[in-house]
């Protein structure tokens, strides 16, 4: 597994990350410190996002992308990715794997397909503990998780990510919420202006940026926050192989038969 970490801030506890050393981090460190104070554009295009909104509309009435944004306010619409804050300290390339082709510059029915794609199927080993009734799931995709639904035929399901591009408003900064392999591919190819979903984010929880491994939010309001554009330069990343991980789930099943309480659960 190769790894491209942003260095030009301060580095989190990451037990895979080699000794970087003080030359390249003092370097990193050095070209953020002269950048401008940051001043953030708006990152929706609202002239191709109005020309294009016959290509979007489908899309909103879909019933994946519904529940992926339930309970929060959003849109559809066209971006530009360098106006966008990185959140995400790190990306993770699999060695070995071939990824598809991008769509050329300016091949917009391409880019809502690779923006609004459907979810892949999870792949996942599963094993039986029938002495502690536990189900237990084996899986590469370190995004695997199980999420709670409301169809009452399916209570639970393995869920790997949001298949969605996705971008947020949140105090008055934008940022990439999710797609950011597709994002770094696409602004390698020159491409910087994609259709996503617009979530307009109230809290840092709505945002998705609140899970220890992210950057703090002192560094996202900073007057040199680091962007997503930033993954492709060199002087700004530290490049190394990490080991592949499993992820592994556990499902415990408890099977009880009481009688019911005054209020109406078991007692």
């Amino acid at each position: 597994m190769n790894i491209r970490e942003l260095s030009g801030w301060d580095l989190d506890d990451y037990e895979y990350r080699p000794h970087v050393s003080d030359d390249k981090l003092l370097r990193a460190r050095s070209r953020v410190a002269k950048r401008f104070a940051f001043v953030q554009l708006d990152a929706v295009c609202a002239s191709e996002s109005e020309q294009l909104k016959d290509l979007l509309e489908p899309h909103a009435s879909r019933t994946d992308l519904l529940d992926e944004m339930s309970g929060l306010s959003w849109t559809l619409g066209i971006v530009d990715l360098r106006s966008l804050i990185a959140f995400q300290r790190r990306l993770y390339f699999p060695q070995g794997i071939s990824y598809p082709l991008l769509p050329a510059l300016g091949d917009w029915p391409a880019l809502v397909a690779l923006s609004f794609g459907t979810a892949k199927p999870p792949k996942f080993d599963k094993t039986h503990d029938s002495a502690g009734n536990t189900l237990v799931l084996r899986s590469e995709n370190p995004n695997t998780h199980i999420r709670i639904t409301n169809d009452a035929n399916f209570p639970v399901t393995v869920h790997t990510g949001s298949p969605f591009f996705e971008v947020a408003s949140y105090a008055g900064r934008w940022f990439l919420r999710d797609g950011y392999h597709r994002a770094f591919s696409l602004l390698k190819a020159g491409i910087d202006r994609v259709p996503a979903v617009i979530v307009k984010a109230e809290t840092i929880e709505q945002l998705g940026a609140n899970q220890p491994w992210f950057f703090p939010e002192k560094t996202l309001f900073s007057q040199a926050p680091p962007l997503v554009a930033d993954f492709l330069e060199d002087d700004l990343v530290s490049e190394y192989d990490r080991p592949r991980l499993i992820r592994t789930l556990r499902l415990t099943i408890e099977d009880t038969l009481a009688p019911e309480s005054a209020t109406g659960e078991q007692a």
